[in-house]
């Protein structure tokens, strides 16, 4: 019998290549996937409106709840601060535009009053926020 000489079976380790395209999109995959989108901290049923702008959300953003509860940029706030908060926020730029996000249940006096006390503090800049019809 004739002995042929084998040379020995080399390990093969695995590629790096493949590796990296792997993990590469597994990141592409979680980036598109795990957008993030800012939450409201008060949930609010925002009204319908038929007509109106399309614009962008002001500098200072009050959300009203349903139940009276005021929220200014994501801070509680209790209604006998209200004033004094948004006058310390106009003070540092009086044009400062006023994004106003009103549950759709809030009784209109009390939106009223809230107007009322943003214009007493030196807003003139406010936009109501609504869903379009």
């Amino acid at each position: 019998m004739v002995d042929i000489p084998r040379g020995r079976n080399k390990v093969k380790e695995p590629g790096l290549i493949p590796m990296i395209n792997v993990v590469l999109l597994l990141l592409v995959f979680f980036m598109v996937a795990g957008s993030i989108e800012k939450f409201d901290a008060l949930p609010v049923n925002v009204p319908v409106a038929k007509n109106g702008k399309r614009l962008s959300e002001g500098q200072v953003i009050i959300i009203l709840g349903s139940q009276k509860e005021i929220v200014v940029n994501d801070d509680f706030v209790q209604p006998e601060h209200f004033m004094k908060t948004i006058k310390d926020q106009l003070d540092e730029s009086p044009g400062k535009v006023i994004s106003l996000k009103a549950d759709e249940h809030l009784p209109a006096s009390f939106m009223i009053s809230i107007m009322n006390q943003i214009k007493e503090a030196g807003g003139t800049n406010i936009s109501l926020i609504t869903t379009p019809f």
